[in-house]
């Protein structure tokens, strides 16, 4: 008797509110980095998805904007939008925290996993934050509010208990036909990684402020032009809100924005396996994070 193999395949929303580690746990179990990756709030804007097809499982990861309790322009609206939208159309949730009490925004997250009522996990990252025996009131304040399918402590950073974690992922995907391609890893194209890994470059050099008001827009990517001698050529356009901005990134003799596209081009070198020229420009563009033509045009 011949045993038919069965195929799992699912969409897999990774949400929480900013820095708790969503885009580092993508990276980990994913096994290679495709999302930036930075200490401050908001690196991540839009949703991305990464894939990971192993035998007969087929997960779809989508990496989601850290919640926001208040928004300040339409940028954040559409932020936040993105994640509750994430949530509706998963199969599965990965709720990540900190090993801390929950906060009014995990509150809020649960709440929207209740409505849904969508499977879902939660992912305690950062455990070596805290001593084991603090772990215990963190479970147990969690369990208190909300049926969770697991609870997997994770180190993401280390990828420790990345295994244990999609042994559960992989339990709970609905059976289905796989719907991308075995080697694929991502729907998004090369110059959105582009401008990516430049952004990325942004929040690691300048400080506070000034990475949040920025945006990158590809206005070029040119694979192997004969005239650059083979290289791709990338032109980029870098937007702020503020002449003042303009200066801060530019720096004194344009040593910082030099710095930041050396840095970047090496990231991107990196995920296409070929040289790159890229040319980087600073432009002012008035409450561009408050312009819904704008936000489309860019992509967001």
């Amino acid at each position: 008797m011949k045993v038919t193999k069965v195929r799992k395949s699912g969409n897999v929303a990774i949400v929480g509110r900013s820095n708790t580690g969503k885009s580092t746990l993508l990276n980990a179990i994913l096994g290679q980095k495709l999302v930036i990756v930075s200490h401050k709030p908001q690196t991540t804007r839009q949703n991305i998805l990464g894939i990971l097809t192993d035998a007969d499982y087929q997960t779809v990861l989508l990496d989601t904007p850290g919640l926001m309790h208040r928004t300040r322009d339409t940028l954040d609206q559409r932020m936040n939008r993105s994640v509750i939208d994430a949530i509706n159309s998963a199969d599965l949730v990965l709720l990540v925290i900190e090993p801390f009490l929950p906060s009014r925004l995990e509150i809020q997250l649960i709440n929207h996993l209740k409505e849904n009522s969508v499977p879902s996990i939660l992912v305690i990252n950062k455990i070596d934050l805290i001593r084991k025996e603090k772990l215990l009131p963190v479970i147990a304040a969690y369990a208190d509010i909300y049926t969770f399918a697991d609870i997997i402590p994770v180190g993401a950073l280390q990828k420790e208990g990345i295994s244990l974690l999609m042994a559960r992922i992989k339990a709970h995907l609905p059976v289905g036909d796989h719907e991308y391609d075995q080697d694929q890893i991502t729907d998004r194209p090369e110059r959105f990684f582009a401008a990516e890994f430049i952004r990325e470059q942004l929040f690691l050099v300048y400080g506070q402020e000034v990475p949040y008001d920025t945006a990158v827009v590809i206005e070029e990517f040119q694979e192997q032009n004969p005239v650059q001698g083979g290289k791709d050529v990338i032109v980029a356009m870098i937007y702020v809100s503020k002449p003042s901005q303009r200066r801060i990134l530019i720096g004194s003799g344009g040593k910082l924005l030099k710095k930041v596209g050396i840095a970047a081009r090496i990231e991107i070198e990196r995920m296409t396996g070929r040289p790159a020229y890229l040319d980087l420009t600073v432009t002012v563009r008035e409450k561009w994070r408050q312009r819904d033509d704008f936000l489309e045009a860019a992509g967001y």
